[in-house]
Parts: structure tokens; sequence; C-alpha cells
């Protein structure tokens, strides 16, 4: 029989025993229902780890709907640190596939971290040599990467993408808020070692791909325009060049051209400086294409008739200050001196106007002022107030100097004079698509206001088919097609030297047709063209050579 010291101990183990057995059981029943989904989110952690992805953006077409902008599939290169065996001789051999430097590859390497991006959005070939390797610790993800199918064609106008498909420039920058979708969550799983289990790819964020945008840019229009930029731009080894064609009567944009240009596939691969869209960005003196600014706003403000005469004898003195021409004109009427693009005889019309009233025309005709197209980088170019003109700035005006306008600014404007006095706000983009292809936004044509009675647009539009038919601007003239337009050689300033130079000039040609019913507007610019450099010799064949292909393309009749 137990002693009583001997059945004390053994009910006191006993009573311990059941505490601690219960203490056990509460602890799991704590751990397996009370706080599991506590402990299960840190077993995930552990096994887990993830990473966003962004998502699919949305594509650019032309208003045909043909593709400018696309998305392609691409691999990137990844690595688990803890699995790589040989960080030294790893970063070794895929620095120098992957061009980079072996230092920056072994730092990845040694992080502290379950996931690095080694590279992203590899070539096929880097992908290849890659994969011959064998590497332990490194793998691959699937990625969306930007493509330009049609490479150099209105890459100043679409723009690029950075690595993580955000936009850069132009309009891949301006829409960029439409047309980034939103990103999707990459789930990496790993054994206890670190090791990799498949790869499993979840969104647990609501997925949306981003909307599309459709241009008012014709595809085939861009070709013609860009090629017969090129042509010329080669030709006379100019410092760069600008052709934009336009609906006047809706201000729809056809084509944006821009030379010297690059591909937005390779775009790092290009100086920043070919990057900008000179169209919006960059401003010139217009030179004798302001003329039809100062003759229209003369007639409007009835200061000059059409049969009033005019005399040149090659020069004039206004102010004290001489102003010379190519040639001595002789007696001109109102139409002869801007067939002539005759200086002296335009000082004589542009003089008689008040300089407020001039000014005010100006800046009517959208000059000083953003025309706010849907495009990043657009300046207002210089309009200076009157109060602060030279005295001898309105006749400086009247033939385009002592301003500058942006090449849109100037196509508008004469735009303007072909949509029968109405200035339009110019459309780069038609209408924003789902991800359905849905219309969610449509964009139409925003009249700006009246510059010029429709009189006075149809007087004008009479003289500049003078300038075409009869005068400096022939060589832009078309068999079926009756053409309006202006001339432009506008003297540089060098501002090293204060004044304007005598051999750098830019080559200008602004016009519409067919002149009675105009449907597309055309503006070519040549910066600094080497040898020939008169508007009419080497900017009016640019014209004629895209108006000759475009007007049988848009299915414009000819001339009855």
């Amino acid at each position: 029989m137990l002693s009583k010291e001997k059945r004390e101990r053994i009910t006191f183990l006993f009573i311990v025993f059941i505490v601690f057995y219960f203490l056990l059981v509460y602890r799991l029943y704590n751990i397996q229902i009370v706080q599991s989904n506590k402990f299960k989110e840190i077993a995930q952690q552990e096994h887990l780890t993830s990473f966003s992805i962004e998502g699919e953006r949305g594509n650019i077409y032309d208003r045909n709907l043909k593709k400018l902008a696309v998305n392609v599939t691409v691999q990137s290169l990844f690595a688990i640190p803890s699995k790589v065996k040989n960080p030294q001789e790893t970063a070794r051999k895929i620095s120098s596939i992957l061009n980079l430097k072996t230092k920056d590859v072994l730092d990845k390497l040694n992080q502290k971290r379950s996931f690095v991006w080694i590279k992203r959005k590899l070539t096929d070939t880097e992908v290849a040599k890659i994969k011959k390797i064998n590497l332990d610790g490194l793998d691959f993800l699937d990625e969306s990467k930007r493509y330009y199918p049609k490479n150099y064609l209105a890459s100043n106008l679409l723009g690029f993408v950075g690595i993580d498909n955000q936009g850069l420039e132009g309009l891949e920058l301006f829409f960029d808020k439409e047309l980034k979708g939103l990103p999707g969550l990459v789930i990496l799983e790993r054994d206890a070692s670190g090791g990799k289990i498949p790869l499993s790819i979840k969104e647990p964020t609501a997925h949306r791909d981003g909307k599309s945008i459709v241009l008012t840019i014709d595809e085939v229009i861009q070709y013609i325009t860009e090629e017969a930029l090129d042509k010329a731009f080669q030709k006379y080894k100019a410092k760069a060049g600008v052709a934009i064609v336009v609906k006047p009567k809706t201000g729809e944009i056809l084509a944006m051209a821009v030379r010297p240009s690059y591909d937005p596939n390779y775009f790092d691969k290009f100086s920043q400086d070919l990057w900008r869209n000179r169209a919006i960005t960059d401003a010139y003196e217009p030179g004798s294409t302001f003329k039809v600014v100062t003759i229209a706003t003369a007639l409007n403000e009835r200061v000059a008739k059409l049969d009033d005469q005019f005399y040149c004898k090659g020069w004039m003195k206004y102010k004290g200050h001489i102003f010379h021409d190519i040639h001595q004109h002789g007696s001109q009427d109102l139409t002869d001196i801007v067939k002539n693009s005759c200086n002296v005889g335009v000082i004589q019309t542009g003089t008689r106007l008040d300089e407020k009233v001039f000014e005010k025309s100006i800046r009517r005709f959208g000059f000083g002022a953003l025309t706010e197209i849907n495009l990043p980088g657009e300046i207002n170019g210089l309009v200076r107030s009157s109060k602060d003109w030279s005295k001898i700035s309105l006749a400086s005006l009247s033939i385009g100097q002592e301003i500058s306008v942006t090449p849109i600014q100037l196509i508008m404007a004469v735009s303007a004079i072909a949509n029968r006095g109405t200035l339009m706000r110019p459309m780069i983009v038609k209408e924003i698509l789902d991800s359905n292809q849905n219309r969610i936004k449509i964009f139409k044509p925003k009249p700006i206001r009246q510059v010029i009675s429709v009189d006075t647009a149809l007087t004008m539009t009479k003289i500049l088919e003078q300038v075409v038919s009869d005068g400096t601007g022939k060589r832009a003239n078309l068999t079926a097609y009756q053409v309006a337009g202006k001339t432009g050689t506008a003297q540089k300033f060098d501002f090293s030297i204060g004044k304007y130079s005598d051999d750098k000039y830019n080559s200008l040609f602004a016009g519409y047709v067919p002149a009675e019913n105009p449907q597309i507007s055309i503006l070519v610019l040549l910066d600094q063209p080497k040898g020939s450099y008169y508007g009419g010799t080497v900017a009016a064949p640019v014209f004629k050579e895209i108006a000759s292909k475009a007007l049988p393309y848009l299915s414009i009749p000819p001339n009855q």
C-alpha cells in the first residue's frame, strides 16, 4: 500500500499533467481556430513574394484603325539570390550577354531578397543565350513591351514609353493616363529552402486594359508627307524640316512630319534632340508667308483695295531704315505685290495700319498663343506687344520679321483663310476607345473665332491663286487642281552678330487645294537648306509632291 506522501506526489503530478494537457489543448485551439488566419498569412509570407507588372497599354491607331503603336510579349530576367550557387561566376556570364556591368549584376545577386530583376524586356537573342547557359536561380517572366510597327513613321508625333510602359514623349506622354492599364500582381511561390515552385500569376486587384486612341492622322498621307519631306531634307542638307497636312474645315491633322527623326523602338540610341516634335516646339520667323496676314488685315480693315497701285524701285526707306527687295518690280497692284512677294509693296500696305490694330489682328490669327493641340511641349512663339515695338517694327512685321511662330500656328492661320476666315483648333485625336473597342469619347471640330470676313478670305484666295499660277509659287502648281499658296524665304537672325544672317535662311511654302473648295492645306518648312534657299525653289515642290498624291488618294475630284 502506497504511503500518504507518495499518493500526494502522484496526485500533484496528475494535476500538473491535466493542467499542462488543457493548456496544450487551449494553445492548439488558439493556433488552429482563433488565430488561424493570422498564422496562415505568416506562412504564406514565408512562401510567397509578390510584385506588380504593368497592365496592357492601349493601342494607338490612325484614322482608319491602322496600328501605329501596339504591345508585344517579351521576357524579363529575374533572380532568386538564395538559389544562385556562384554569384560571381553568374554575374560574369550574364553581364556579357546582357551588356551590363558585372558589378551591378553581382550587387543584385548578393541582395538579401527573395526576388530581384536582372534585366527587363530582353531581346529574343538575349533570352536564347541566357537559357542556353542554364544557370541556377535565374528565370523569366512575360511582360508587355511597346512596339511601333512603322518604325520611324510619325515617331516625333507618337513619342515613346519607358521600361514600365509610362509615356515619356509625344502622344504617349500626353495621353498616358488614358493609355496605361491597371497593374496586375505577380505571385512567386517558394519552398522552405527558398527554392522556386512553378510560378503562378494571380491578379487579386481589379485588372483593366488601357484605353486606345484613334488619331486624325492618315497613315498613307503621313507616309507621302514624310517621303516628300525627306527627299528635300536630304537633297538640300537642311538642318531640320517640318511638313503638316490639315483639313482646313475641321482642323484635323492628316500628317505631321519632322526631320531629322528617330526610331521609337530604340529611342535610347538616338540623341534627345531628335525626340522633340519641331512642329510645335520650335519657332521660326515666317518670312514672306506672313505677308498673307498683312494683306488680309489691310483688306479686312479697308486700308487697301485690290486696284491700289504701288511702285517698287528695289528698295525703300522707312523711318531712316533701308528695306531691300530682290528685284525692282515697278508699278504693281495689290495682287501683284503678293504674287511677286514684293517687300516694298507689302511694307507700303502694312504701314497704313495702326500698330495696335495690326497687333490685334496678328493675335486673332492665333500667333503668340498656344493652339492647344493635344501634344506636350507646345510653345507660344513670340509676338511682342505693340507698345514695345521699335519705330520700324510695323514695317518689319509686315514682311514677317521681328516675330517667331511655330509651324502649327502658321498652317492653322493659313487654313483659317482657306476656311472662309474661321480659325479652327487643330485636332490630332478623333476618339478614345475602351478595351472592347467601344467609343467612350469623341473629339469634335472646334471653331476658335472668325479672324477675317468671308469676303476678305475669298479675296485672299484669288490673290494666292495668282501666286501659284503666275508668281513665286509656280513650282507648287498642279495641272488638275487650282492651288492657292504663298512662298517664304526668311533670313535667320544671327544673335552672335546682332543682325540678320546673309547666308542662313528658312524656306517655306504654305497653301491649300482645291482653291475653290479647300480640302487640304499644307505647310512645308526647310531650316537652313544648303545651296538653293528660296521657298519657291525648295519648299514649293514638296507641297506639290504631297498634294499630287494625297488628293487622288482622298478621292478629291480635279477641276471641272
